[in-house]
């Protein structure tokens, strides 16, 4: 009885395990084809635009400060020596608001395909530029002010389809390449004609987009208060980042989302502070800053590869 049952449990195990030969060489055939997948992906984001990440706008105003310091000279006698110092000031916009189309399309490479999306967006918004850039009156006579820019980070500047053009208080300026900004990497800037006035500026900028991405369309809300409208011909949106559209509708058509954030809820000014202008966004004191973005990820509801991995996993 004891042997019997011994050679029955025997013979299943060695059925189990020759079952589990097959199983390992079908999810490595599935892990393969997977990983050859996303390098095609990675290859049509290579050879197009990759996952795009709008920032901005920023107002950015260089500066020049002369200070006075007290030193001891060589017989320890106290003088004072003036030395100079540059920085930039960096102003976030009072009023943010984004209005944007993104039109998906489908990319094959043999077996294989990726997902692309052209977004046709407007950037408009006010900037309430304080009085002397923000600097007290007792100060500002130390300062010499550059010229102010807006800058404006884009991830992938690739994708950038059209001539770039700012349209501010109704004055038309082209932007140029480059933030100037490392915490904000690639994207464009545009010269303003802004003095340090003794009185609160106004400033309505406007900007038309055309940009080509992959993946994922994201903005990051740096606004007082921020608005953001997507619509999109995709039926199958995952809305990631750190804020969820205040309203959105899903159907056959496509979607629209609806974000609102304020600057009670986003921080992003104390954020700026403790980010340095010229540190890597990756760095600790500018992660913060660089991560608060939110948007939508353009999902394949029927990936052949996942289903496939969780018929072998249960098999």
């Amino acid at each position: 009885m004891n042997r019997a049952l011994f050679f029955r449990c025997g013979a299943m195990f060695l059925v189990i395990v020759l079952l589990l030969i097959p199983l390992a060489r079908i999810n490595g055939l599935v892990r393969e084809r997977q990983a050859a997948r996303d390098m095609v992906v990675q290859d049509i984001a290579r050879s197009a635009a990759g996952p795009q990440v709008l920032t901005g706008p920023l107002l950015v105003v260089p500066y020049t400060r002369t200070v006075h310091e007290t030193q001891l000279d060589s017989a320890r006698v106290p003088v004072t020596v003036a030395r100079e110092e540059s920085g930039e000031l960096r102003l976030l916009p009072a009023l943010v608001e984004l209005d944007g189309k993104l039109a998906t399309d489908e990319r094959r490479r043999g077996i294989y395909r990726a997902r692309v999306f052209d977004a046709t967006a407007r950037l408009t918004g006010r900037f309430d530029v304080p009085a002397r850039f923000g600097i007290a009156a007792a100060d500002v006579a130390s300062y010499r002010f550059g010229q102010p820019r807006l800058v404006i980070g884009i991830s992938d500047i690739r994708g950038i389809g059209n001539a770039l053009s700012l349209s501010a208080n109704g004055q038309r300026i082209a932007f140029v390449p480059g933030t100037g900004l490392r915490m904000l990497g690639a994207g464009v800037q545009a010269p303003l004609a802004l003095d340090s006035s003794q009185s609160q500026q106004p400033l309505q900028f406007q900007v038309d987009l055309s940009l080509l991405g992959s993946s994922h369309f994201q903005f990051t809300p740096v606004g007082r208060e921020t608005h953001v409208m997507l619509s999109s011909d995709w039926p199958h949106p995952s809305f990631v980042g750190q804020f969820l559209p205040r309203e959105r509708e899903i159907n056959g058509a496509g979607f629209t989302a609806d974000w609102r954030t304020s600057f009670f809820a986003t921080n992003l000014e104390e954020a700026l502070i403790r980010c340095p202008a010229q540190a890597e966004p990756t760095v600790a004191d500018c992660a913060d800053f660089s991560s608060r973005h939110f948007g939508v990820s353009f999902v394949d509801p029927v990936d052949q590869y996942l289903k496939s991995d969780r018929a072998v996993k249960y098999g």
